[in-house]
């Protein structure tokens, strides 16, 4: 057994902290329009595997489509949440699999699998420095089709509304916390991490298996999901910002500016 993450502390309540919240629902949404663009791109259900898969919100939803999806996550209280969301549910248990897997396990745990798709939603990759990147863009690779596609949803380094926010309440250190090589998250005696990466960076990390096909900003107006309590009685201003998001947080151009960013990656043949 893994020991205890900051993950699994939070497990509990990360569904309604962030799945089920205002922010969370419109910040998915974004990511789901854009991981689309890719599903749509096949005529044909997918193999997908998706790491850090938290309780398996977006795991589920791919099943429900009729792909095949294989979840990760090295939490083994997210896991859990995860089965037990998939034992409430229809969905077959033949057509999606939940497993306990740290980033450095996959290769060796999936060996013997091959996925169109690899999917990881929220931050996952912030977890790991760059030579962790490095390790899993080989482990990827190595499961990844020809062609196949990798769909990273990632905190930026230069987030606008937290700069904004935290410079309003003269937080200079928080305001601009992301521009240090490593910050960490502690949650209830128990530490973690976090690794920011601009797009051209992890793009780099990536290079030469994997090359970029497009890069998306999720949440340059939508603010990041800390600041749900500020907007529970302001949803006619959540519903504006969604506007904007919805007409100009679809340019690359943006993506080093947002809360997070979504960057598609193809296999490179070699």
């Amino acid at each position: 057994m893994l020991a205890q993450s900051p993950f699994d502390i939070l497990a509990a309540t990360y569904d309604a902290d962030f799945t089920q919240s205002q922010i969370g629902k419109l910040q998915r949404k974004r990511v789901w329009n854009f991981l689309n663009t890719v599903l749509q791109t096949y005529d044909r259900p997918l193999r997908i595997l998706e790491i850090n898969c938290g309780t398996g919100e977006d795991a589920l939803r791919l099943a429900a489509q009729g792909h095949t999806v294989i979840a990760t996550d090295a939490s083994e209280g997210m896991i859990e949440k995860a089965q037990q969301k998939l034992a409430a549910s229809k969905i077959s248990s033949d057509q999606i699999e939940f497993i306990q897997c740290s980033f450095n396990e996959l290769k060796q745990i999936l060996k013997n699998e091959k996925f169109d798709l690899v999917f990881s939603n929220f931050g996952g990759i912030n977890c790991i420095g760059k030579t962790e990147v490095t390790k899993l863009n080989s482990s990827l690779f190595s499961i990844v089709k020809p062609d196949g596609y990798l769909f990273l949803t990632v905190m930026s380094r230069f987030c606008l509304w937290e700069i904004f926010y935290y410079l309003l309440k003269g937080k200079l250190g928080t305001a601009f916390r992301r521009q240090k090589k490593i910050i960490h998250f502690n949650m209830n005696g128990s530490s973690m991490p976090v690794f920011y990466y601009s797009p051209h960076a992890l793009k780099k990390l990536f290079q030469p298996n994997f090359k970029l096909a497009e890069i998306y900003p999720v949440g340059l107006f939508i603010p990041p999901s800390y600041l749900e309590k500020q907007f529970l009685n302001r949803r006619h201003w959540l519903n504006r910002l969604n506007s904007y998001e919805e007409r100009l947080g679809k340019y690359s151009m943006f993506s080093s500016l947002a809360d997070h960013y979504c960057i598609i990656l193809k296999q490179d043949k070699q």
